[in-house]
């Protein structure tokens, strides 16, 4: 066993900072009601498919109010977290004089063999495959100035527009090859395409009331490049990578110059960043629901998700940090959902799919907006209690203890009461030791 390892220990529970524990639970509570639209089946059926007591007047609304304040929020918000979370884990190493760099890279391996998992074998919408990815490269930046961490992520914010010119109006599509590959292995097992906003793609109805579970693995390997294609399409690369240097930034200024406590700095971030959001997210969201599909509107919408989306993500950061400082009993009660965040998230793909795929009760296509926004918030409230009682019991979530044990590349002990034996029997040792 490598002896790096072993000198290196897993962040005890006292050492975490709470609040980012809650924003980290509230995240993914938005999160899945940003991707229950897709879950659901929503997109790909006919409105006449839907269980008429489960369409509301509410609908349109919902949709238009969700995807003005959710939609790309907080998966920005959950990438300012990662970069923090990196940005902690690599000065706690660094103050003890231990190698930040080896310990990093397993740790994104590791994460990288469960987005695969995910990925490949249940959902498309996977986020964490493309998070252990630029993880890697986050190392070279954890000694990166301050301002030059910031401009590094101002250009990469802005890169999708440079994407779009090279995809739009230069016609070099490089995503296609990826759409293309995903519509080839659907071929090759005999799967069906259909015609979606005027685009071919793998038939998705075909994919909801698929049975067999053989043949829904073989499935989302053809998704798992539609997946690649879209994160390509739209610059997602530059996009979390520029919130990753941001999260660095924010993760420093938390340790060092105790950033969560400048009331005064959160309160000009949250009402600038809210300020030029809000209204922007809000004309994106016209454009995308009435604008049509010409080369024109999908320039303005690239240009007006950065300056929508990014702010108000920042905006609502720097407000819920002002709000905890003032109430923390206010929102504490989502720090258990944030500290089991990774088995929350894959919790929520399989809990979807016995719902909604005929995999399970076979719902895709049944529900309106409001219901399924409303089933989103039932599954989150239910993940709370079900953490905060795990917790109560055990000291990391199961993928959350299962990760750190591959990470640290040894047994760590979950159960508090056996911890707290373990701890109290070292302690007698110490003190016996120390009488000798």
């Amino acid at each position: 066993m490598n002896t790096t390892t072993n000198q290196i220990k897993p962040t005890q529970i006292n050492e975490r900072i709470d609040f980012l524990d809650v924003l980290r639970g509230l995240a993914i509570q938005f999160i899945f009601m940003a991707n229950i639209v897709t879950f659901s089946g929503i997109f790909f059926f006919e409105e006449t498919f839907r269980n008429p007591n489960a369409v509301w007047a509410s609908d349109n609304a919902v949709d238009f109010i969700t995807f003005t304040l959710i939609d790309g929020k907080f998966y920005s918000i959950f990438s300012l977290l990662f970069g923090i979370g990196c940005m902690v884990q690599y000065q706690k190493l660094k103050k003890s004089n231990k190698p930040f760099a080896p310990f990093f890279k397993r740790r994104m391996f590791w994460l990288l063999i469960f987005g695969l998992v995910h990925l490949v074998g249940f959902w498309l919408g996977d986020i964490l495959t493309l998070y252990a990815l630029l993880g890697f490269l986050l190392l070279f930046f954890v000694d990166t100035a301050d301002k030059k961490l910031l401009r590094f992520a101002a250009v990469l914010i802005m890169l999708p527009l440079l994407n779009w010119f090279i995809i739009d109006f230069l016609k070099l599509d490089y995503s296609q090859f990826f759409f293309q590959k995903s519509l080839d292995v659907w071929s090759y097992f005999g799967f069906p395409s259909a015609e979606w906003n005027g685009r071919t793609f793998n038939d998705m109805q075909f994919y909801f009331n698929n049975g067999n579970w053989a043949d829904f693995f073989k499935m989302n390997i053809g998704n798992a490049f539609v997946r690649a294609g879209f994160i390509l399409e739209e610059g997602r690369v530059f996009k979390v990578f520029g919130i990753f240097l941001i999260g660095l930034w924010a993760g420093r200024k938390i340790l060092n110059n105790a950033l969560l406590k400048n009331i005064k700095f959160l309160k000009k971030v949250a009402l600038i960043g809210i300020g030029i959001g809000l209204p922007m997210s809000i004309v994106r969201t016209y454009f995308v629901f009435f604008g049509g599909n010409t080369d024109f509107i999908g320039f303005i919408n690239t240009l007006n998700y950065a300056f929508s989306t990014v702010p108000l993500a920042l905006g609502y950061a720097a407000l819920l940090a002002v709000i905890y400082h003032k109430k923390p009993a206010l929102l504490h009660w989502l720090a258990p959902a944030g500290k089991m965040a990774f088995t929350n998230y894959i919790m929520q793909t399989l809990i979807s799919i016995t719902i909604f795929y005929k995999l399970g009760f076979g719902l895709a296509g049944k529900f309106g907006f409001t219901v399924i926004t409303l089933i989103a918030i039932s599954i989150f409230l239910l993940q709370v209690l079900f953490s905060t009682f795990w917790l109560k019991h055990f000291r990391f979530g199961p993928l959350e203890w299962l990760w750190r044990q591959l990470t640290y590349n040894k047994k760590i002990e979950i159960n508090k009461y056996r911890e707290e034996k373990l701890g109290t029997r070292n302690l007698e040792h110490e003190t016996i030791n120390q009488k000798l």
